[in-house]
């Protein structure tokens, strides 16, 4: 095997025994050898880390997708523990759908100090879609 190649082989048993930064060293050195499904493995586990910028420079220098569904699964669990931060950065990245918004959107309206990024967050996510009813009450 050519070195680079040999490389890549190596660069994989690192990532299979979670040594992430050197994996991902060598995958780089050598991404036109790394595969699609090693590069979205790195991601996976570069995700489960919570390094977010380390997962799209591997998606972007591999020439894969962002693992969505999974960064949104993650912000889901983020969500659950009110770490609303983490989970609009993830939202935002993998480009969450209208209910997850609309969820944080509940959530953060219960914190009044957090008035101003739910404004924005409706705005920007939900649109002029979120009208609010108006509720006429009878005359006495």
């Amino acid at each position: 095997m050519p070195a680079s190649q040999t490389d890549v082989l190596v660069g994989r048993r690192y990532l299979d025994r979670g040594f992430l930064d050197v994996a991902m060293k060598i995958f780089i050195r050598n991404a036109p050898l790394v595969s699609p499904k090693d590069w979205m493995s790195l991601a996976d586990c570069l995700l489960e880390r919570q390094r977010m910028a380390d997962v799209v420079r591997v998606c972007e220098v591999g020439g894969v997708p962002l693992p969505q569904q999974k960064m949104l699964e993650q912000g889901d669990l983020h969500l659950r523990r009110k770490d609303f931060d983490a989970a609009i950065r993830l939202y935002e990245m993998a480009d969450a759908d209208r209910e997850r918004w609309t969820r944080i959107v509940d959530l953060l309206t219960a914190v009044p100090e957090r008035g101003r990024q739910v404004l924005e967050i409706a705005e920007r996510h939900l649109g002029a879609a979120v009208a609010t009813p108006v509720r006429l009450v009878a005359g006495r």
